[in-house]
């Protein structure tokens, strides 16, 4: 992978099968960089034959991403509930399933796998703040028996919370993948401050923009075509190559009615703001 390789995540595309959004990939956009989102059973269901699917495309793959089932993301407060690694009854079931993209993601030969680890309740002290920091050793542990490191997506947390628990779950294969938009969207801060504090730890980047909401933190703001919201995404970009980010920018489009052509006009994007 070469430093600061434009690609896409799989899932934006809506491809309704990896080998689709691997020709997608190529043929579409003229892209040899992707990442693979584990987020159907399908996906999983026979482990060899995705990995001899991704291997004969000849795409790179960034870093893969596992989803779980259950979460929801109608509202900010309920997404806070049922996302990631949280909840307490979907863990067992939420492990398993990062178990079983771990090995997919050894047998592709990728060192890098995303996820939404849920909301790091905000204080220290509390018995939620001391499960969840349990929890991301067990996972850290799990994907350092293949040398895989855990790059969590950011949005749900200011910087300072996700720093401190980073620091608490004092594990070397933890570290971030950041998504400007996501600071936007969850109204948490400013994206460029984030990634300046966030810098040391950021390994992997997604490529979205916002328009926050009117009440952020509360209601959700808006995705939007990489340029076109406040995400200050070229900005954010600068910042992390001036402290030696040299990682995958990987564009992630989840809205709108021409993802297609909103991935187009994002490369390009892209371009102006690296050449």
């Amino acid at each position: 992978m070469k430093p600061l390789q434009i690609g896409i995540c799989s899932w934006s595309l809506k491809a309704p099968t990896f080998s689709e959004a691997l020709v997608m990939c190529k043929k579409e956009f003229g892209l040899s960089l992707i990442q693979l989102g584990f987020f159907n059973d399908q996906q999983l269901a026979d482990q060899q034959a995705t990995i001899d699917t991704v291997r004969a495309s000849g795409i790179e793959v960034s870093a893969t991403c596992v989803g779980v089932a259950g979460e929801n993301y109608k509202t900010i407060e309920i997404i806070a509930q049922t996302g990631g690694y949280f909840p307490n009854d979907p863990w067992k079931e939420r492990f398993e399933r990062t178990v079983k993209v771990r090995d997919i993601t050894a047998g592709l030969g990728v060192k890098m796998m995303t996820t939404h680890i849920g909301f790091v309740p905000h204080d220290v002290n509390s018995a939620e703040y001391h499960t969840m920091r349990q929890r991301l050793q067990t996972v850290a542990d799990c994907l350092a028996e293949k040398n895989i490191t855990l790059t969590m997506e950011t949005g749900q947390e200011p910087a300072e919370i996700l720093l401190q628990f980073i620091a608490d779950v004092d594990r070397p294969n933890i570290k971030v993948n950041f998504d400007p938009g996501n600071v936007i969207l969850y109204g948490i801060g400013d994206p460029v401050e984030a990634a300046k504090k966030l810098a040391p730890h950021i390994a992997h980047m997604h490529c979205k923009d916002a328009l926050p909401s009117d009440q952020p933190g509360v209601t959700w703001g808006e995705e939007m075509p990489l340029g076109q919201g406040s995400a200050r995404l070229g900005e954010v970009i600068e910042t992390l190559k001036a402290c030696g980010y040299k990682g995958a920018l990987i564009i992630e489009r989840e809205a709108g009615m021409d993802r297609i052509g909103d991935i187009r006009t994002g490369i390009q994007f892209l371009e102006r703001v690296l050449a």
